[in-house]
């Protein structure tokens, strides 16, 4: 039973606006995806010029280590989305083969359970953004490489309220199945 991108629930504004954040976390997930592969070209261009010419490129430790948190909020959503959040399906599958309206309301509380975690996340990690902003704040060493560490705050409070946003979005979609009985 997976909860990739839920049926259609027939109210239209909700389809619309789920069909909408698909296609917002898809692109999302494509961005990280590239910005993956441009992290790939970095490192090996770090490597020849540190292996080859004893000369490496400064700040790549720096960059990949603030790139990682800016991946995973990126494709985070689109992760649970597509229904690819790694979680034990053992309890939806034992109830859902008797009883599918039943395990779509526990499904549609685990996906509650899940916004109210992300919204935990996202109030904690705000103020933090807010301080990066307005201090200026900076990895790196002065003279050598510096980078500001308010635009991957930004980039997780974004994946952040993705997330959030498909989890309420997928509590709800799982609520109308197991209210009207629709099978996914």
């Amino acid at each position: 039973m997976s909860t990739r991108t839920p049926a259609p629930t027939g109210w239209r504004p909700f389809d619309r606006v789920a069909g909408w954040v698909d296609r917002v976390t898809s692109v999302m997930n494509a961005i990280g995806t590239v910005w993956i592969l441009a992290l790939m070209l970095l490192i090996s261009a770090d490597v020849v010029g540190r292996g080859t010419f004893g000369n490496p490129i400064a700040g790549v430790p720096e960059m990949v280590s603030m790139s990682i948190m800016g991946i995973v909020f990126l494709q985070l959503a689109n992760t649970l989305r597509a229904g690819r959040l790694t979680r034990s399906y053992a309890l939806l599958s034992a109830v859902g083969q008797r009883l599918p309206r039943l395990a779509a309301a526990i499904d549609a509380l685990f996906h509650l359970a899940g916004a109210v975690l992300v919204w935990v996340i996202l109030s904690s990690f705000y103020p933090r953004f807010v301080r990066s902003w307005e201090r200026d704040e900076f990895v790196g060493a002065i003279g050598n490489f510096t980078a500001p560490t308010w635009p991957i705050n930004l980039i997780v409070l974004i994946g952040a309220t993705a997330m959030l946003v498909t989890f309420l979005i997928g509590a709800i979609g799982l609520a109308v199945r197991a209210v009207r009985g629709t099978d996914p």
